[in-house]
């Protein structure tokens, strides 16, 4: 059971209020304040970037690749499977969500773990799912002070505390019908799970889950349908300010999710994937886009803030025009003092960008 939040009409005004026209908002800037370097795997898709310690890692179109940063990727294993998301339990323990499709056109929903560091890979025969069925795990979170793995599925919000063997829902419902909800966040002041994607009728879905029990809420409208929810950002340091990406843009509330901000809006259904947050400055934020092409080239444009998503710039990377430029993840990290941000790319690789 969820309460539903609409924060249709808050969400007009505050439009009206504050006479946001994206497009009139984004101003190119003199120079471009930063430097790109791709980092190869071309022809890869990098559908999630995570960082464990020393680690870097890339969940791709083909395995898990490794980096120390060093500029060097490395493959650590299950080639030839498109990862959904991995999650390192330890720096050489990780665990990795993906699919396989049978002779007979049926998907095998599988997940794997590694005891060194991607060296070796085991299946893990999971229940996610009704009466021991498999159901694809989209999102994954380890909470390491509880020693608990967290999923999302379809419909559903599950934890485990055997790392994936068993499975207790915590929201929804196993057989769902709707479309992979992939994005899943812990709030650990608030001591709540975030997830969402996109519901059945093409609708954006973001659930606001407490751990303690206590009644979810559901926000449907945050975009305008079809749409999909796909990255939720908490900023550091404060508990009440968040963000949330997807096909549609970019929303923002700084009471929790009482009211809701459009910082970036509708243009033309692209996709924004995810937005990095600078913790050293909350106020400057960084993302890019993606058009929906699948086989065609885009350029890479991206797009930062220096005050809080209010006004923004972009800048377009110049690259050949068979670039596959498109945005489909996103880190930043510290490196040697430096500021840097890991762009993964729809079947381009990964770009690593430092501001100057």
């Amino acid at each position: 059971m969820w309460r539903t939040f609409f924060p249709c009409l808050g969400f007009i005004l505050l439009l009206s209020a504050c006479g946001s026209d994206p497009d009139a908002e984004i101003s190119p800037p003199q120079e471009a304040p930063f430097t790109f370097q791709h980092q190869g795997l071309t022809g890869i898709t990098v559908n999630r970037l995570y960082q464990q310690q020393d680690w870097l890692l890339a969940a791709t179109s083909d395995g898990l690749y490794l980096s120390h940063g060093d500029g060097s990727w490395q493959q650590a294993g299950l080639a030839g499977y498109s990862l959904f998301d991995v999650v390192a339990i330890t720096e050489q323990h990780f665990m990795a969500s993906s699919y396989r499709q049978d002779d007979d056109g049926y998907f095998h929903y599988l997940l794997f773990e590694s005891y060194n560091a991607g060296g070796d890979w085991l299946e893990v025969k999971h229940q996610f799912g009704f009466a021991g069925e498999e159901e694809g795990i989209y999102g994954l979170l380890y909470d390491a002070e509880k020693s608990r793995l967290y999923a999302s599925g379809i419909e559903v919000l599950a934890y485990s505390d055997d790392f994936g063997l068993s499975w207790q829902i915590i929201h929804g419902f196993w057989g769902g019908f709707g479309q992979p909800k992939s994005a899943l966040a812990y709030h650990a002041q608030h001591n709540e799970l975030w997830y969402g994607g996109q519901g059945a009728m093409e609708n954006p879905v973001l659930f606001q889950v407490p751990l303690d029990g206590s009644e979810a809420t559901i926000y449907p409208t945050l975009f305008p349908a079809p749409a999909v929810v796909y990255g939720i950002r908490f900023v550091p340091n404060d508990a009440d300010t968040l963000y949330i990406s997807g096909e549609g843009g970019i929303v923002k509330s700084t009471d929790y999710g009482n009211h809701w901000h459009n910082l970036l809006g509708d243009v033309d259904y692209r996709f924004y994937y995810d937005l990095a947050i600078d913790p050293a400055d909350p106020q400057r934020l960084f993302t890019a886009g993606w058009d929906k092409k699948f086989d065609e080239p885009q350029p890479l444009i991206l797009e930062w803030s220096y005050d809080g998503g209010a006004k923004w710039q972009r800048y377009q990377y110049p690259a050949a025009a068979s670039f596959y430029g498109g945005v489909r993840s996103m880190l930043l990290v510290q490196e040697q003092d430096a500021t840097v941000l890991y762009l993964g790319l729809w079947r381009g690789g990964i770009m690593r960008v430092t501001p100057r």
